[in-house]
């Protein structure tokens, strides 16, 4: 079976109304996807999913990725994921859809070759760790700490068991965020709080985290960009809430670098940046050498959810990952069965392989 053609696809959602994606960014009219569609000598497809920055710069990189993949073996799939860091690595100036494009062909690599020994992705890995995988609730829009408690009771009524609170780094407001977000979702839910790397200081993410301290946080998310990971060791060491981060970073060597300085508690790579399936379990592997826990991150993406499920499953120190939960259903038609979600938990389309069949009224309604 072997590789015949490499597509890149891209699709713009659009929604019935501009809508808040969190709480301090301007409204947004609708949701893109970048996809990429892999098909064999033998007809065989199967899809990926990246986290690129554009549709040209993902082309780019595919189009540069293609002449490694074409005509080359499926089951090779470790040597392909190779040959592609070599291929990008080897450039004076890797395109910067490189990442993201290499991780969707190892979504579809996988995809195909579990399909053709008639398993799903999780047992090629190596079988389960745990039965299912917790889902954190994600899709705090409002910035008034009693209309961002109403959005957490919801998320609380409808099964989920962890909720993430976005943060800006205006302490007072902030903190009365925390106040209010906590007493609504009560002691037993987990609260994490996500600063999406807006702080501007040190000083300013140690005020906070001391805030945080006080009120039981789960994790504290990407307070600052990850720079030379100095702040980030001297909050660790300063705090007792956990440090969480690295949903940007796009391979296991950026990843061993937090590692190596001790600057990360919970790494989270996205599946759909850091490589695909193949960087995700070498991102795991290196972690649990360090004792630290790994969390898929995730946005509004079928694809890549169901993709970093089957993998953090069969992962020792795998914890919750995030899901926006009101924008996930913008995509659930791209999915003849998406992945569903009880008492809070994933569940997994059944079938081999990743369990995906894409519906392509779909792909031809939203394609751009």
């Amino acid at each position: 079976m072997r590789i015949a053609s490499v597509e890149p696809v891209h699709l713009r959602i659009p929604f019935d109304q501009p809508r808040s994606v969190d709480a301090g960014s301007p409204p947004a009219t609708g949701s893109r996807l970048h996809l990429l569609r892999l098909e064999t000598d033998d007809g065989a497809v199967a899809w990926g999913e990246a986290a690129a920055g554009s549709a040209a710069e993902m082309d780019d990189a595919v189009e540069m990725l293609a002449s490694a993949l074409i005509d080359a073996e499926v089951l090779d799939r470790g040597t392909l994921w190779e040959r592609m860091v070599d291929r990008l690595m080897g450039e004076k100036e890797p395109p910067p859809g490189g990442a993201a494009a290499l991780s969707a062909v190892d979504l579809a690599l996988w995809d195909l070759a579990a399909r053709a020994v008639d398993l799903p992705v999780y047992q090629m890995i190596g079988g389960t760790h745990r039965a299912r995988l917790e889902a954190c609730a994600v899709g705090i829009s409002e910035n008034d700490p009693e209309a961002a408690a109403r959005q957490a009771q919801e998320m609380r009524a409808r099964g989920f068991h962890a909720v993430t609170l976005p943060v800006d780094g205006d302490l007072e407001r902030d903190v009365a965020m925390l106040d209010a977000v906590r007493e609504a979702l009560g002691p037993q839910a987990r609260l994490l709080v996500d600063a999406r790397q807006r702080l501007e200081s040190c000083d300013q993410a140690m005020e906070l985290g001391a805030a945080l301290d006080r009120h039981e946080v789960f994790w504290y998310e990407e307070p600052l960009p990850p720079d030379d990971w100095t702040d980030y060791v001297s909050l660790r060491h300063a705090l007792n809430t956990p440090l969480a981060g690295g949903e940007r970073l796009r391979s296991p060597g950026a990843f061993l670098q937090a590692l190596l300085r001790g600057a990360l508690d919970v790494v989270t790579p996205d599946v759909r940046l850091c490589g695909g399936i193949t960087g995700l379990l070498k991102i795991a592997d290196l972690a649990r050498w360090f004792g630290v826990r790994l969390s898929p991150h995730n946005e509004a993406s079928q694809i890549g959810l169901i993709a970093s499920t089957h993998v953090a499953l069969t992962l020792p120190n795998s914890v919750m990952t995030a899901v926006e939960i009101d924008a996930l259903p913008l995509t659930e038609s791209l999915l003849q069965t998406p992945p569903g979600f009880d008492a809070g938990f994933i569940v997994l389309p059944d079938g081999p392989g990743l369990g995906i069949r894409v519906n392509q009224s779909f792909i031809a309604e939203h394609a751009t």
